[in-house]
């Protein structure tokens, strides 16, 4: 029997040996989240071939949460591949999250060839995410302005002020700053606290190990205060060569704040161009006028400002999956959205394990029923659609912004799920 010590440190040896990163970065990940009960490995006498390590994670907002179990650092050695090694893995940690009360577990696929390779695991695409593209000659001072220009002169005026008092910093590993950083977590946390549909939270302990883990990697963490000394926009960002800088989230309390961080990312880097990761949540037609422009129109506003907005809705066409789920408990995700969306009025059929039963699961007034039915006693037009989990589970956690047939034919939308800033 292995020692919880010698397991920790075995893994991590893997770890090493697999992805390459670096023993700072390594330590960080296992000393913020080694716990015994939430791995799963095998060895070959006295070798690890094999392990992953599972990192809870709650999604929702302050009032309502469901619990997803993370799963990184699969891997097996490749003297013992293409064995069932890592499917027996899966296997036995999806069994042990299930009975901890997880109602899914997702992963991140290290390269696209493991998407098909999850899949036929029981997961699902969960996570979407899309890259808006900037050149070096981009400039978000006049992108700004020509929102305000489409504002009231009265509030324009306001935020102008307001913008102009807005300042920018940053925090490295050279440069720390345990002060600000305090106010960067304080910053995330209360938007995550007032976030919609099933995004991450992370917690206290999760964001501090974020923003460390941000300086071990050579990344700039860039914030923006406003005159009362309060962070508002946050970036994480990494030089991913000389000509490009990865911003893998932005938070910001307004949309000043945000035009003014990736300012100073831009500033900071004159000579590259920047890819801004946005989930697909932010690709949200309605959600993008009403952040950009105070209200919503069909019509939209005058065509100078169309690009503001428009430009990044358009990028929806280009979103890629980006993380996979698995589901353990149906019923929770279910009750969750149905708590969420009041207004859902449903009725699905659920195949069960045995041959003999299935659940007929009701929404109705923001509450699930659950009934079994024998199979024989359904008509014809009952079982053509009848789904099993996984069949639901693509349903659930399609793209939100996919061909609204599927609602109109299930009357379940999209749980709109959302997951960033992972450790992988």
């Amino acid at each position: 029997m292995i020692s919880s010590a010698d397991l920790k440190k075995k893994m991590m040896a893997l770890w090493k040996d697999t992805f390459r990163d670096s023993d700072a970065y390594i330590s960080l990940v296992f000393d913020s989240y080694f716990d015994p009960a939430f791995v799963e490995y095998e060895m070959a006498g006295n070798e690890l071939v094999a392990s992953l390590m599972g990192v809870p994670y709650e999604f929702g907002n302050a009032d309502r949460k469901i619990r997803g179990l993370y799963l990184c650092g699969l891997a097996t050695r490749p003297t013992h591949r293409l064995r069932g090694i890592m499917t027996r893995l899966l296997s036995r940690i999806n069994a042990k999250a299930r009975d901890a009360g997880f109602a899914f577990t997702f992963l991140i696929p290290a390269d696209p060839g493991l998407f098909r390779y999850y899949r036929d695991r029981d997961y699902v695409n969960a996570f979407y995410r899309v890259i808006d593209n900037y050149t070096s000659l981009h400039d978000f001072d006049r992108e700004y302005e020509s929102v305000l220009q489409e504002q009231k002169e009265h509030v324009s005026q306001l935020k102008r002020k307001a913008y102009a008092a807005l300042t920018a910093g940053k925090i490295t590993l050279a440069e720390p700053d345990e002060e600000t950083a305090a106010k960067v977590a304080g910053l995330i946390a209360g938007l995550e606290a007032h976030q919609e549909d099933l995004r991450i939270i992370h917690s206290e302990k999760d964001i501090k190990t974020l923003i460390h883990e941000n300086a071990v990697s050579n990344g700039t963490l860039y914030y923006v205060k406003n005159s009362r000394g309060e962070v508002t926009a946050a970036a994480f960002t990494y030089l991913d060569d000389k000509s490009t800088v990865d911003v893998i989230r932005v938070y910001a309390a307004d949309q000043g704040s945000r035009f003014k961080v990736l300012d100073a990312v831009k500033r900071s880097n004159p000579d590259c161009g920047m890819r801004v990761y946005l989930s697909s949540l932010e690709m949200d037609r309605k959600a993008l006028w009403e952040r950009t422009y105070g209200y919503y129109s069909p019509q939209g506003p005058a065509p100078a400002a169309i690009s503001v907005a428009e430009r990044v809705y358009s990028l929806a066409a280009h979103t890629k999956v980006y993380g996979m789920a698995r589901i353990l408990n149906l019923y929770e995700i279910l009750k969750f959205q149905a708590e969420s969306r009041r207004d859902l009025k449903y009725s699905i059929l659920v195949k069960e394990d045995d041959l003999y039963t299935v659940e007929q699961v009701r929404a109705r007034d923001g509450k699930i029923e659950i009934k079994k039915l024998l199979i024989d006693s359904l008509d014809p037009s009952q079982t053509v659609s009848l789904m099993n989990r996984k069949g639901i589970g693509e349903i659930l956690f399609r793209r939100h912004d996919s061909d609204n047939m599927i609602t109109e034919a299930f009357g379940i939308p999209s749980i709109n799920a959302s997951a960033s800033l992972l450790l992988d």
